[in-house]
């Protein structure tokens, strides 16, 4: 039974499982890797993941074992996992784009002069740097707090804070 067994059939078997985040077949993204077919029916798939830390690993890996294991003769499916070089990423970087070359980040470059700076206020409703009531903030970014040091009467005796 296991003379039935080709590398093609394995193969076209294998052009239905599709990569579960990128939505097409495996063979396309060229992410088999080997397919190797012993006397016994066993039935050994390479898969290349994209990334070390593949979060679909097991769903991969499910699918393969799945689409091969239908195939007449196959006894069992061992499936090994390897990560894609650099190089194998760019390709199907490139090849997902449709052959487009990849838009350059005028920003990411090491010459750039322009540089990115987050700037954040702390106006959300209560103040983080004393207790509720006892401060405020004065616009500039941070908190003003009444003190009987930098506290002024005014004239109808409220209190004025300086900050």
């Amino acid at each position: 039974m296991a003379s039935q067994l080709t590398t093609e059939r394995v193969t076209e078997a294998l052009a239905t499982v599709n990569d579960p985040e990128i939505h097409k077949p495996i063979t396309e993204l060229d992410m088999v890797k080997s397919v190797d077919i012993e006397a016994d029916g066993t039935v050994r798939v390479g898969v290349y993941l994209t990334v070390a830390g593949c979060p679909m690993k097991d769903t991969i890996t499910k699918r393969v074992t799945e689409a091969v294991s239908r195939l007449d003769g196959v006894t069992s499916v061992q499936v090994d996992l390897d990560v894609m070089s650099e190089e194998q990423r760019k390709d199907l970087q490139t090849k997902l784009r449709g052959g487009q070359p990849a838009k350059e980040i005028p920003f990411a470059k090491p010459n750039s002069l322009t540089k990115v700076y987050a700037v954040a206020s702390g106006k959300g409703g209560g103040s983080a740097c004393s207790p509720p009531g006892t401060s405020r903030s004065c616009g500039a970014g941070r908190c003003c707090t009444a003190r009987s040091s930098s506290s002024s009467r005014t004239s109808t005796g409220a209190t004025s804070t300086s900050c």
